[in-house]
């Protein structure tokens, strides 16, 4: 999936995580031809450094939410669907939780249910 198609999927979940990844594209000549607001300028490739991770987390949290959009789910199973590991789900979970897009609907056993607002 390239950029652009995990943009688009991005904008269906999560709105103003998709805004704020394409702001930063837009950015992108800017900082590569003038620099930041320092004036250090960026190579093509630290910008891919610094993007790449914002989109890939960006992306594996609209997993989740697409996940949860379709019913309540706890950890493992998040986990098990996307084929993320439990600690980087529960740092995804922690993370919506903080932006309030999140919250925990119940407790199954050990283990919180989760699910979208």
């Amino acid at each position: 999936m390239d950029v652009t198609e995990k943009i688009a999927f991005i904008k269906t979940h999560d709105p103003d995580g998709a805004a704020r990844l394409e702001r930063l594209i837009g950015k992108r000549e800017n900082l590569v031809r003038e620099g930041n607001v320092y004036k250090e300028k960026f190579t093509e490739r630290q910008f891919t450094l610094v993007f790449n991770p914002l989109l890939d987390a960006t992306y594996e949290r609209t997993r989740i939410l697409e996940i949860l959009s379709r019913g309540d789910s706890t950890i493992p199973a998040i986990s098990e669907k996307i084929g993320l590991s439990r600690e980087k789900v529960f740092a995804a979970i922690k993370d919506l939780m903080r932006k309030n897009l999140v919250e925990i609907a119940h407790h199954q056993e050990r283990d919180a249910t989760f699910r979208k607002k």
